[in-house]
């Protein structure tokens, strides 16, 4: 095995040609840091969330962040920011249901009265 390069842990970018390589710099992936070290170059994890604007909660990955919205809340197109989950949508009420930011509301028709479990109607 050959000892261990100048380029340290994720090497480094080569310009070849005419059968010979010459060194043009030392890189890391994208979402990591480069710090040189005695033994090279070390690549370390960027904590984006120091960053990233997520409205809800963000968590740091090895080389990215992922945002996560609380219950009641889902993750819109963007990635980053929040909306609401229109809960009645899924019909979680026997008569009536009114979604809330978050949440929602159960209901019954006059002459009914909501069931101690909050969804049927007696």
């Amino acid at each position: 095995p050959e000892p261990p390069g100048t380029c340290g842990e994720y090497g480094c970018d080569l310009s070849c040609n005419h059968g010979g390589c010459q060194e043009v710099a030392r890189v890391c992936p994208i979402g990591f840091s480069m710090a040189e070290t005695a033994n090279g170059v070390r690549c370390t994890d960027i904590d984006e969330c120091q960053s990233a604007a997520c409205e809800g909660t963000c968590l740091n990955t090895e080389g990215g962040f992922a945002c996560e919205c609380g219950a009641g809340r889902e993750l819109s197109a963007d990635r980053r920011s929040c909306r609401d989950t229109d809960e009645c949508q899924a019909t979680p009420c026997q008569h009536r249901c009114e979604n809330s930011v978050g949440s929602y509301r159960c209901s019954c028709r006059p002459g009914y009265h909501l069931h101690g479990n909050r969804h049927s109607c007696v």
